[in-house]
């Protein structure tokens, strides 16, 4: 079943619908003949839904790169956390080689939404990702990289809104070839370390073989591992010969593998650390400039960071700033107590002053109130 984004005029107020209304992994969510009054749910359903396009009917335009940030109706940090159920369903359908016919809309429909999600409320959506810890690390990491190429892509100004929406295209799909791959966690051999470093010329032969002609999208993924200094792989390109949404998603996909435990180093960085890192350890390799403008698009300690303070209450950052001093809320008091309802902190404070990272896992019995935080 070919899917395409609602418009509005197939979904007018108090008349019924002419089609069944799917999301966008073909699952239905209103049946033909269904009427909708209320003008909120018709947004909603503008945002999510999908109808079914019947094979020789007339061509019709395509659907905008992104909908617009105010179409989305559901809270940004369960959107994000949600949209990596979707993500799965489509990667796991590819692995199948299954609905091929579909891949190309579904991660544009979810491209387009993580972007509108992105520019409605960027903090919400930076938190998001750096407090989803379920699944396997490929569906994570692949999540994490859509997410932070929209930011810096945004922050950066250089591309446009339909090339920012191609490069998170890129940004998750761009390790497809070695998906399964990138869960593993014992020792490579020989054949795989060569794998590991095809996997670019893997991906984009991968999703030109699906149908992806996007010109930007496919060159985004052949030039995610390229390096500034010509140490990359797979074609050893250097400084001009990588293009900028090239660079864009290798920025991108380092930090977010820095700050994601890997299924071979349980340990994550910091996020202060890791943008240190690549400030310093891999100036040489990444465009310094684009470093600079992921520190201020995300933040020193991103939203969603987990930390102790000086008097030793355990908060989490709520909004960025460009010090070390971002505004947090308190998870549990300096007894090691549970808060009932987060208070927030002023971390410029000295009382308040963030003193290290505390791990996800230590915290899974306030889930709930750090999700209430962006709600």
């Amino acid at each position: 079943m070919a899917l395409k984004q609602l418009s509005p005029a197939d979904v007018m107020l108090g008349k019924p619908l002419e089609q069944a209304v799917y999301n966008a992994d073909g699952h239905l969510l209103l049946n033909k003949g269904s009427v909708l009054r209320d003008p909120g749910a018709k947004q909603k359903l503008l945002a999510m839904g999908h109808k079914e396009v019947v094979p020789g009917a007339a061509p019709v335009a395509p659907a905008p790169a992104a909908p617009r940030a105010e179409q989305l109706r559901e809270p940004v940090f369960a959107l994000v956390q949600h949209a990596a159920v979707t993500l799965n369903a489509m990667l796991v359908d590819q692995q199948a080689d299954v609905h091929r016919d579909q891949f190309i809309a579904r991660i544009r429909s979810l491209a387009g939404r993580l972007q509108a999600a992105c520019l409605q409320d960027p903090e919400a959506a930076i938190a998001a990702i750096h407090l989803f810890h379920e699944g396997e690390y490929a569906l994570r990491h692949h999540l994490s990289v859509g997410v932070v190429s929209a930011l810096l892509a945004e922050a950066d100004g250089r591309l446009d809104k339909a090339q920012q929406h191609s490069l998170i295209c890129a940004a998750l799909t761009h390790d497809i070839g070695i998906y399964s791959l990138a869960n593993h966690s014992g020792g490579l051999t020989e054949e795989k370390r060569r794998e590991i470093n095809q996997h670019p010329i893997t991906s984009c032969a991968i999703l030109k073989d699906i149908g992806v002609d996007d010109e930007l999208w496919l060159e985004a993924v052949l030039q995610h591992h390229e390096r500034q200094d010509g140490s990359g792989y797979p074609l050893c390109l250097s400084d001009g010969a990588i293009s900028l949404h090239g660079s864009l998603l290798a920025v991108a996909d380092v930090y977010c593998a820095m700050t994601r435990p890997r299924p071979y180093r349980p340990k994550a960085y910091f996020p202060m650390a890791a943008m240190r890192d690549l400030y310093v350890g891999q100036s040489q390799q990444l465009d310094n400039a684009l470093i600079q403008k992921l520190i201020k698009a995300l933040g020193l300690i991103p939203p969603g960071t987990i930390v102790k303070l000086k008097n030793g209450e355990i908060a989490v950052v709520k909004k960025r700033s460009t010090n070390n001093a971002p505004q947090a809320f308190c998870l549990y008091n300096r007894q090691g107590m549970p808060m009932a309802s987060p208070d927030a902190r002023n971390t410029a404070l000295p009382d308040y002053a963030i003193q290290g990272r505390v791990d996800y896992d230590d915290c899974r019995n306030v889930e709930a109130a750090m999700r209430r935080i962006w709600a």
